[in-house]
């Protein structure tokens, strides 16, 4: 599985690099899109890797991947408490911002 784990974390750091250079998609195009290609890339190349390992097990039938179709199940899916964090939010909203805007 290390094979699949390392082209997995290099396609999420390409992807992130291209994301996170905010500018990027109207500075360089080009070069952001040249850099997602490689993240989609690195993605293929683990999805094959993972199938041919899956085959030598003897697993052929089809995965089944998680409903994550939307941005609400994938926070569900991965557990992420969202009504405890929005909550933390707007107590910070309510709490903490209001002394900035007084400065």
């Amino acid at each position: 599985m290390k094979p699949v784990l390392d082209r997995i974390r290099n396609a999420q750091w390409y992807w992130d690099y291209a994301a996170a250079s905010h500018g990027a998609s109207f500075h360089a195009p080009l070069e952001t899109a040249r850099i997602i290609s490689l993240s989609l890339e690195e993605s293929q190349e683990a999805r094959v890797i993972l199938a041919r390992i899956l085959v030598e097990r003897g697993i052929t039938d089809e995965i089944p991947y998680p409903d994550i179709y939307s941005k609400t199940k994938a926070q569900e899916y991965i557990g992420l408490p969202m009504g405890q964090l929005l909550s933390e939010k707007n107590e910070f909203l309510r709490t903490i911002v209001p002394g900035w805007d007084r400065r």
